[in-house]
């Protein structure tokens, strides 16, 4: 499994990249799968750093494009990984709270 969670951890940098360029309807869509694929066996201290990678990529992106030239394609980049990690997020609080569903009614 952990090799599957770096592939799609790999692919969801590399849609991030091509995001910045391309425009394509289905990249936010995978950066939420590729990003909840990479989050699958994560530890618990991972994923609260993910979530907070998750509200400072998403919130200070859009600073990126105060740069010249290279801004607004940093800005892309960066917020698009911010999807990536909000979809990690997302897996992470739907496993937790699978695992305090199961702890308190399976006994």
């Amino acid at each position: 499994m952990n090799k599957i969670s770096a592939a799609a951890r790999a692919c969801a940098i590399i849609v991030a990249i091509v995001s910045a360029f391309v425009s394509a309807p289905l990249i936010a869509s995978l950066l939420l799968v590729f990003g909840g694929i990479a989050a699958i066996g994560n530890s618990s201290e991972k994923n609260n750093k993910n979530f907070l990678m998750a509200i400072v990529l998403i919130l200070g992106a859009r600073m990126l494009e105060t740069i010249p030239f290279a801004g607004s394609y940093l800005a892309t980049i960066f917020a698009s990984l911010g999807v990536a990690f909000v979809g990690a997020s997302i897996v992470a609080i739907t496993i937790t709270l699978g695992y305090r569903l199961q702890r308190d009614w399976v006994k």
